[in-house]
């Protein structure tokens, strides 16, 4: 793997440690070299996305959440664009996911609580992810949730970036809607069912071998019932994964409702102590 930006100069960061790749670029974890902040560096590896790369520094930029990764700055050093953020000490969902299977769901509740308040807020600004998935969702030994990868959000000032009938997103995770042009806001709530889902089981709802067969089964909308593959999962998961995987995106339930429907969970001292425990175990 060829780092060519490692121990580069960043706006004042130093580039230490190479992450991993993105859609559009290379990531690495960086240090400033006087206030000694740590950061995570974006450098845009394909030329022709320069708009969309610009855009999704906008778009992080406009929103402050504590459950929202920070964007600290967006610059162009020796033509090439960067994104310094804030750097997340964690692990992915996805990867705590393939390393624990089904997640307990004292736990599951409190990740859910905080992706909704996120994609809640994102919402409220007329923002639409539209790659809600676990790959995208970072988790601290503190139990924090960080959302993660502005790359192909939407917001109202998103310019046109997508070619007529080309669709964008991560086939597991769009809703029926994604895959004729028509996504919205509503559809960032379809991801948070199948992730849901997925948290609960260690399974995906819609599974093809293909992206085709994906896509038919989920505008068929038919997936097994979560408690045929954990028979722990309690009725009120149960209930939130049907509200969230409606056919309809105007039956579909709300980030905002899933939100204060989550924040009713009774005893929430005793719900996050057995949380953290169980997250310092994990990592």
């Amino acid at each position: 793997m060829q780092e060519p930006f490692l121990n580069k100069n960043i706006r004042g960061y130093i580039l230490t440690q190479w992450l991993g790749s993105g859609g559009m670029g290379e990531v690495y974890q960086a240090q400033h070299q006087h206030s000694r902040q740590t950061a995570a560096v974006k450098v845009l590896n394909r030329i022709d996305q320069v708009e969309r790369f610009r855009n999704e520094a906008y778009v992080q930029s406009s929103v402050k959440h504590p459950n929202i990764a920070a964007l600290y700055e967006y610059s162009v050093e020796n033509g090439i664009p960067c994104i310094v953020m804030e750097y997340v000490e964690g692990l992915t969902l996805e990867r705590l996911i393939k390393r624990q299977g089904a997640l307990p769901e004292t736990f599951v509740w409190k990740v859910l609580e905080q992706m909704a308040a996120a994609v809640a807020h994102l919402h409220t600004n007329t923002i639409f992810h539209r790659d809600l998935k676990p790959a995208n969702i970072k988790v601290t030994k503190e139990s924090v949730v960080k959302l993660l990868d502005f790359g192909i959000a939407k917001a109202a000032y998103t310019p046109k970036l997508t070619q007529e009938g080309y669709i964008v997103g991560t086939s597991y995770y769009m809703a029926p809607e994604q895959f004729q042009g028509k996504g919205n806001v509503q559809s960032d709530c379809w991801a948070l069912g199948v992730i849901l889902y997925e948290m609960l089981t260690g399974q995906l709802p819609f599974d093809g071998k293909t992206d085709t067969e994906t896509r038919i089964r989920i505008e068929r909308g038919e997936y097994m019932a979560p408690n045929l593959i954990n028979p722990h999962i309690s009725k009120k998961s149960k209930r939130l994964i049907e509200k969230l995987l409606q056919h309809n995106p105007k039956k579909r339930m709300t980030a905002e409702a899933l939100l204060s429907e989550l924040r009713g969970e009774t005893d929430p001292n005793n719900l996050f102590n057995r949380v953290s425990d169980w997250v310092r175990n994990a990592f």
